[in-house]
């Protein structure tokens, strides 16, 4: 405070002027005790951070294709590394039921394929590598991630795909959730998840 006779500056808890020696008037009001503001007063109040939501969208048959087209570049080279350790040709070629060496390729191509897609279909990113770059999500039916026995059971019922001489693959194309019939045995849907945008701040009216 300022001293109404000299004009010195003194702390607010003072009570005469330390120049003159006036009396200061001392603010004996409590801080918390001083009048509040007027009331009504229009005042930007930033929203509550609103749940994350996700939007998805069934994922269409030609992205699902180039996924799989990925994911086959990505485990040829352990697979061919198998097969050149077995003494067998890169390419595969004709498969002979009298060489062990044709089984173990054949056994050791069955679970490099089963491992990468059941792995990491069940792990927290929720699909293979080339469902990745595609930005797709395999999950159950209720948008959920799926477990590594249910992701096995959906690697295992592709060969259902095989068995009906592509039939199984085609059906995706005519499904309203764009289910092959793979994914119609195990319960697994292929999404492609979008993030609702955030919430903005608004102008709250503060009684």
């Amino acid at each position: 405070m300022f001293c109404s006779r000299c004009g010195t500056w003194a702390p607010d808890d003072t009570t005469t002027c330390p120049l003159c020696g006036q009396a200061l008037q001392v603010d004996n009001w409590p801080r918390e005790a001083k009048p509040a503001p007027p009331a009504s007063t229009l005042t930007p109040h930033a929203a509550a951070p609103a749940p994350v939501l996700e939007l998805v969208t069934y994922a269409g048959f030609w992205r699902r294709f180039w996924g799989v087209a990925i994911d086959y570049i990505v485990t040829i080279f352990p697979i061919a590394t198998v097969r050149v350790l077995l003494g067998l040709p890169v390419s595969g070629g004709d498969f002979d039921i009298f060489s062990a060496a044709s089984w173990w390729a054949l056994v050791s191509e069955f679970l490099i394929y089963w491992l990468y897609a059941a792995f990491l279909i069940s792990s927290p990113m929720r699909g293979t590598l080339g469902q990745q770059v595609m930005d797709l999500h395999v999950t159950d039916l209720h948008g959920d991630r799926v477990s590594f026995a249910r992701a096995s059971g959906r690697h295992v019922a592709w060969l259902l795909n095989l068995i009906t001489v592509g039939f199984g693959i085609l059906l995706q194309v005519f499904h309203p959730r764009r289910q092959a019939l793979h994914d119609l045995v195990s319960g697994t849907v292929v999404v492609r998840p979008r993030r609702a945008p955030a919430a903005t701040p608004v102008m709250r009216l503060v009684p």
